[in-house]
């Protein structure tokens, strides 16, 4: 498999350089040098140059165009020109054109140079390769091993029923937590204790904003994922388990059935439900090519319960003040944030390192210690133990100490609040302000958070990261911009109030429809780029030739052109029925069969899905969808653009 990648990412990257050869004429003949020292490279040490050398290069690029000058690092491919020229030979001349001979940033640098040299060192980094089995262990010690580094969890996150003057009476704020306050170390000037303070304050605003949680108002659901019980297709509607800490909160008869009477005919029958603690299931899936991502597969009832705590988070933030700083479902904010700071230099761009894994119940509970009702739901919807069997050699149950793993969908909603309360409290401890509405409604144009991208005010970025420390929490130093004109932020990377982030290529094409269709969207990010080349290689890959050319926001699956859709080439017809122009172009669809549910469970399933009374509603286990290439006749203005 790397050999065919090989093979396709040196077509790639020729088509690549000819891009930049027609964007830079002058700098043609030291690019094709480039091309052919970059070529010469892959020959000796393969795959690992595009997806390893070049992208370490990029990162190391991103921190000197943040801090204003080039550094040598003793990267591959970073031998510099000379002892009085500090910029690498490869790609001399586009470094040329952003650093002076002395490796300090210009004035005038230009922004063009820097978006093709981040694209060239940058296209491979997300090619979808499997790691190899060390990388995976390697990944899973580690995501134990940080485990193991955060405090135990109180008594009131194991109990099984603990009541709510035990749960209120266990977290006593930030401020008079003895295991925080041994954390602050040497603070002379006072701000952290200040900010353990402001945090209280800021914890109670959020909780109060959020509002009392009760499960009846909102919607239960089954996420898409895994479950950990099992694998394959199965019914998450007939519930096997269900544990005394989950009906403390969610009674099984109300949640669990679609109605009383139907609990009570189970129960009648003598079928039984079990009510042990249920435990998730390690799941290592692609990321990149040396590390997987791990998420957790959580077990049904608990799937089913944490996705009513979702919908609450959701809905409350989006009606609140909370949803001017935080967005669950909306990166666009973040995003133009990132574009600003990397203008005006007033705005920093932090991430975290394993933030998901480093949210402890310490902090949770604090957090929401007046919210009592939301306390014991996140409580009782935990899971506690994990199941890891990635490494066959070491089969082991866990007893996890973080309130909860990525798998959860509790997880992204509460990760961004923390970091939501931490940011704000900073911010008002730095800048001497009261933890007011009004001040806290201040910030709404200099703090957002989206997971672990989080955007503060530069000037109160150190406070903010040496609060997040104090809370277990680790900075990702080498993705955190806050000085320069370099910021990123949820996948969009900026740099002088210019978006430069580059196009990503992903795997070779093949006749499969994932692979038609993710090529067939490769193609179209480098054409938005102006990147004709390249998009025109790409697009010379698809095996299916009458993939239909269309305009860049149809919305419809075909290459894209900003001269709007090809219709000479494709068959076309006049539907009388319709009274229509219509077209024959290949597409791709997705078929999902469902066996049937013989028991009443299928009444849950359709009170669950809500269907419209105008659909024809099926119940059932779905499988997995199945794409299919297919030809269709389709209207001739769904090539061309729409309406906005």
């Amino acid at each position: 498999m790397s050999n065919r990648h090989v093979r396709e990412l040196r077509n790639v990257y020729t088509a690549l350089f000819e891009d930049a050869k027609y964007a830079f004429p002058t700098l043609a003949a030291g690019l094709s040098r480039d091309l052919s020292r970059l070529l010469r490279l892959v020959d000796s040490r393969g795959i690992h140059v595009f997806v390893v050398d070049l992208p370490a290069v990029g990162k190391h690029l991103d921190r000197c165009l943040s801090t204003g000058s080039y550094t040598t690092s003793g990267l591959c491919l970073t031998r510099q020109v000379s002892d009085s020229v500090r910029v690498p030979r490869f790609l001399r001349d586009l470094y040329l054109q952003i650093f002076d001979e002395s490796g300090n940033l210009k004035e005038d640098c230009n922004v063009e140079c820097v978006l093709f040299l981040r694209q060239i060192l940058y296209c491979a980094k997300k090619a979808t390769l499997d790691c190899n089995d060390q990388n995976i262990l390697d990944e899973v010690q580690e995501f134990l091993v940080i485990d193991s580094q955060l405090p135990e969890p109180e008594e009131v996150w194991e109990a099984d029923v603990p009541t709510d003057a035990e749960m209120s009476s266990a977290f006593t704020g930030f401020s008079d937590s003895a295991l925080i306050r041994d954390r602050l170390g040497c603070d002379p000037t006072g701000l952290l204790s200040t900010f353990l303070v402001n945090l209280d304050l800021v914890s109670g605003f959020i909780s109060a904003e959020l509002g009392p949680y009760r499960p009846e108002d909102w919607r239960f659901r089954h996420g898409p994922g895994a479950v950990s019980e099992r694998t394959g297709s199965v019914n998450k509607y007939q519930f096997v388990n269900w544990s005394e800490r989950l009906e403390s909160v969610y009674p099984l008869a109300d949640y669990g059935f679609h109605n009383h009477s139907a609990w009570i005919d189970w129960v009648r029958d003598g079928k039984g439900i079990g009510s042990h603690d249920p435990m998730s299931r390690l799941v290592a899936v692609p990321k990149s090519f040396l590390k997987p991502r791990l998420i957790a597969a959580e077990p049904t009832e608990h799937q089913w319960c944490q996705q009513n705590c979702w919908h609450y988070f959701c809905e409350r933030v989006k009606h609140t003040w909370i949803g001017d700083f935080v967005r669950f479902r909306d990166q666009s904010k973040n995003q133009r944030m990132a574009l600003e700071g990397s203008g005006n230099d007033r705005l920093a761009t932090v991430d975290l390192s394993a933030a998901s894994d480093r949210v402890t119940c310490h902090v949770v509970g604090n957090l929401f210690r007046s919210n009592i009702g939301l306390l014991q739901a996140l409580r009782a919807s935990r899971t506690r133990y994990l199941h890891q069997q990635i490494n066959r050699e070491v089969d082991e149950l866990v007893r996890l100490r973080k309130f909860s793993t990525m798998g959860s969908a509790c997880t992204f909603p509460v990760e961004s609040l923390v970091f939501l309360a931490v940011a704000i409290a900073s911010c008002l401890t730095v800048r001497t302000m009261r933890v007011t509405a009004g001040n806290i409604a201040s910030l709404s144009g200099e703090v957002t958070v989206f997971g672990d991208d989080i955007i503060v005010p530069s000037d109160c970025r150190v406070v903010f990261e040496r609060a997040l420390e104090v809370l277990y929490f680790k900075v990702n130093d080498s993705k955190t911009f806050w000085t320069g004109k370099f910021r990123e932020s949820c996948g969009v990377d900026a740099f002088a109030g210019v978006n430069v982030t580059p196009a990503y290529w992903r795997s070779p094409s093949d006749a499969k429809p994932e692979s038609i269709a993710s090529t067939v969207e490769v193609a179209n990010n480098f054409y938005k780029k102006f990147m004709l080349h390249t998009a025109s290689y790409l697009a010379s890959t698809v095996q299916k030739a009458d993939m239909p050319t269309v305009a860049v926001d149809s919305g419809v699956l075909g290459f894209q052109s900003r001269l709007g859709p090809h219709l000479k080439p494709l068959r076309r017809r006049w539907n009388r029925s319709l009274q229509r122009e219509e077209v024959l172009v290949t597409g791709i669809s997705a078929r999902v069969t469902k066996t049937a549910i013989h028991d009443d469970s299928a009444l849950l399933q359709y009170f669950t899905e809500d269907p419209s009374p105008y659909t024809m509603w099926k119940g059932g286990v779905s499988s997995r969808p199945a794409l299919k290439i297919r030809r269709r006749w389709v209207p001739v203005e769904n090539l061309c653009s729409q309406p906005s």
